[in-house]
């Protein structure tokens, strides 16, 4: 977290046009501001201009990943894909806060939040009890080529960084499914936006879907890990339409 905060600090003069953006759009932004600088020591709660509610575990990621959902805007791109969307997956949920974005943006989307580490996914329960009825379904699972168990190497702290292939300093055994077994799992037809972010497994995901499950999915964002690994990447998508 040292190094998150140090990245964080050393980019702030590029930040400087989103703070206008956190005071007007965040209610309960000097708490974020004071995590940020780990001046934070207990749970405290957000809210954006929109309505949507979240704590916050002050020591782990939920800070910047809050920041760049709710206030530097990485998946604006596509919005409007959200607010078509009868369906979303979002594999890597996290505490929810892409899940809840979606959710605000269209309220009556059924969304799949997969999130494999245990601290992780009940903190996500808690954000969506903070939020009313919304149509959002928690899986405590990864998402990786075959379905059966793995280990998940994690670092305290670093909640966001949680990987089936990056070696951390600590490990734990969890559930895992393919892509394909869990649109049957699911009983969905139809995945209309597909969102990944899942620390360097989704070329092992993408590669082991099957070619007659790709027409299931409309549109696709994702973050990658290993530039290594683009080509391969581009290829599948390219060949799946």
């Amino acid at each position: 977290m040292k190094m998150l905060r140090a990245g964080f600090i050393a980019g702030a003069w590029r930040r400087l046009a989103s703070v206008p953006r956190l005071i007007s759009q965040v209610q309960g932004w000097p708490g974020l501001a004071a995590d940020c600088m780990g001046m934070r020591r207990q749970p405290y709660r957000v809210r954006t201009k929109s309505g949507v509610g979240c704590e916050l575990r002050p020591g782990t990621s939920d800070w910047w990943i809050f920041l760049e959902i709710f206030v530097f805007g990485i998946y604006r791109r596509v919005e409007a894909d959200i607010q078509k969307s009868r369906v979303i997956i979002d594999i890597g949920a996290n505490v929810g806060f892409f899940a809840l974005y979606a959710s605000g943006l269209n309220p009556e989307v059924e969304i799949h939040a997969l999130e494999p580490f245990p601290k992780n996914a009940d903190q996500l329960k808690s954000n969506l009890l903070l939020n009313g009825n919304l149509h959002i379904q928690v899986h405590p699972l990864a998402v990786s080529d075959k379905s059966g168990t793995a280990t998940l190497y994690f670092s305290p702290g670093d909640d966001s960084g949680c990987s089936l292939n990056q070696a951390k300093s600590q490990q734990c055994s969890v559930p895992t499914v393919s892509l394909s077994d869990f649109f049957k799992m699911a009983g969905i037809a139809r995945c209309d936006l597909l969102k990944m972010d899942c620390e360097g497994s989704e070329l092992a995901i993408l590669s082991a879907m099957p070619t007659g499950e790709w027409p299931k999915i409309g549109n696709l964002i994702m973050e990658y890990h290993n530039p290594a690994e683009v080509d391969a990447l581009k290829r599948i998508l390219q060949q799946s339409g």
